[in-house]
């Protein structure tokens, strides 16, 4: 009798289990003890890092690497150490028709600018005029008290000393304002309602923009579409290259992406005047002057429809006490014929204190002449 054996496809079977069994045992016994290490390189963003060297975002609690396709937070990391923040107390006095002159404090609050290692901090004349206190704050969160050193409302500008600055006080590298053209990248920082450090990024929109604000003039700003808001004045617009091109001034409201800085050629030229003389001295006649139109030359009787009429005087100033009168057309000044409001607008700007000028006006149909000598505005 021949023996009998398991069907080969049951061998087949406890054989493969076997196996499978050994290796599981095998397998739970080396596992622990294998470390597996996958050497494909530093992941992107820590190959990027070692590549740079880091900059300082000057805020005292993060330190950010940047590479040359990230120019805006290059630029912003270059200048945001040297942007404070500005906090001001005004004594403001007020007459209350019952209980008389009533005196309290007024907080304020904006932005600056640190433009040299002695400690001035540009700023705006609408943020610190006036002020009895000021703290300065950096981005680190240091904090400094601060005298306002002068301030000038004709364009705004106002510059404010730190009365212990550090040595390792962050100085702002300045730009060149007078090259700028529309389309060039334009970088605000500043304190906007008490966010401190806060970035926004656009565009020079416009360059040597005259507007009004109440009863400031501002003859030449650069207009912005980077977001500006209350708290941003006095701060940084910078561009590409982490360079102050102008001090945040003001914003249109009512509108979007209006945002307005003084050049930073103006506004430095006036706070080294600041630095020297505690003001700013200019030029003054008293005289304002309009265009000739046909209503007001029929008015006056005049024949002539060129040159300018004075519209204005101080009675204080030296155009007043040199007998020029309103109504009167002037044709000649500082021996140059005019041909109307523009130029003689232009030759007043370019008189200096104590300068001697030269008119020929028309006065009832009588041509006068007469000279007044420019003194320093009051």
């Amino acid at each position: 009798m021949r023996p009998s054996f398991p069907p080969k496809s049951i061998t087949r079977f406890w054989i493969i289990t076997a196996l499978m069994t050994v290796s599981f045992l095998v397998g739970s016994w080396l596992v622990p003890r294998f470390r597996v290490v996958w050497d494909a390189g530093p992941l992107p963003d820590q190959a990027y890092a070692q590549s740079n060297r880091p900059l300082g975002l000057g805020n005292g609690s993060t330190t950010l690497s940047v590479g040359p396709e990230e120019p805006v937070a290059r630029a912003v990391a270059g200048a945001s150490p040297s942007v404070v923040n500005i906090d001001t107390v005004k004594r403001v006095v007020e007459n209350d028709s019952f209980f008389g002159p009533q005196e309290y404090q007024e907080s304020g609050a904006g932005s600056g600018v640190v433009i040299d290692p002695r400690g001035y901090v540009l700023t705006n004349d609408h943020v610190v005029g006036g002020a009895t206190e000021i703290t300065v704050t950096f981005g680190n969160g240091r904090k400094y008290q601060a005298r306002v050193l002068g301030t000038d409302r004709e364009t705004d500008v106002g510059l404010v000393q730190l009365l212990n600055p550090p040595k390792d006080l962050p100085v702002a590298k300045l730009g060149d304002s007078r090259r700028l053209v529309p389309g060039q990248w334009a970088i605000a920082i500043g304190n906007p309602l008490g966010f401190q450090q806060t970035v926004t990024l656009g565009v020079v929109s416009h360059t040597g923009r005259a507007m009004q604000v109440d009863d400031r003039v501002y003859k030449r700003l650069i207009q912005t579409d980077a977001a500006i808001n209350p708290g941003n004045s006095g701060g940084a617009l910078i561009n590409i290259h982490g360079e102050v091109i102008g001090i945040n001034t003001v914003v249109r409201n009512g509108a979007q992406n209006l945002g307005f800085a003084i050049p930073i050629d103006v506004a430095k030229g006036l706070s080294d005047e600041l630095i020297r003389s505690g003001k700013i001295k200019r030029p003054w006649t008293g005289l304002n002057v309009t265009e000739v139109t046909p209503d007001l030359a029929a008015y006056l009787g005049l024949e002539r429809r060129e040159g300018a009429i004075v519209e204005r005087l101080d009675r204080r100033g030296p155009a007043y006490r040199g007998g020029i009168r309103p109504g009167d057309l002037i044709l000649e000044l500082s021996g140059k014929k005019v041909k109307n409001r523009a130029e003689v607008e232009a030759l007043l700007s370019r008189a200096k204190i104590g300068d001697t000028l030269n008119l020929m006006v028309e006065r009832g149909g009588e041509l006068l002449k007469g000279d007044i000598t420019v003194a320093e505005k009051p």
